[in-house]
């Protein structure tokens, strides 16, 4: 049977007898103030109240808005039919026939030969002639029915 020589151990390993006995973990005090379980229950149902009451107040606001939405559409709805109806009055007052009879109210009478004028030269084009009326009498006498509301 062989021997082995022990050899001194390392410093490192080396540790002195108080630290041997001083133990790895170490249980700390208990903490002397915990909130009693009725303090823990008042606490609960406070932040319930206060979530059905945020609940409750944000249902009433997104419900009055529905309501203001509701009414600012009837009203959009009301305002395009308005504006639907003037839109066809004014079509009607467009209209070639109404343009004529306006015109035969204020005593405009039709020309066969116009003249013009160039804005940008300011020349008169074509030759003028005084316009009577008499020219195409049946036009300007004629009833105006088409169109007419």
């Amino acid at each position: 049977m062989s021997a082995e020589i022990a050899s001194p151990a390392p410093r490192w390993r080396a540790a002195s007898a108080r630290q041997r006995r001083r133990p790895l973990l170490a249980a700390l005090p208990r903490a002397t103030s915990q909130m009693s379980g009725l303090a823990f229950a008042v606490v609960v149902l406070l932040v319930l109240a206060l979530g059905l009451v945020a609940a409750l107040v944000l249902n009433t606001t997104l419900q009055s808005q529905s309501a203001a939405i509701t009414e600012k559409k009837a009203a959009v709805d009301s305002l395009s039919h308005q504006q639907a109806a003037l839109a066809s009055k004014v079509d009607v007052k467009r209209s070639p026939t109404q343009l004529q009879a306006a015109a035969v109210k204020l005593g405009m009478v039709p020309d066969l030969n116009p003249a013009f004028i160039d804005l940008r030269t300011g020349k008169v084009i074509g030759t003028p002639h005084r316009t009577t009326g008499d020219e195409l009498k049946s036009i300007v006498d004629a009833p105006v029915s088409a169109g007419h509301r």
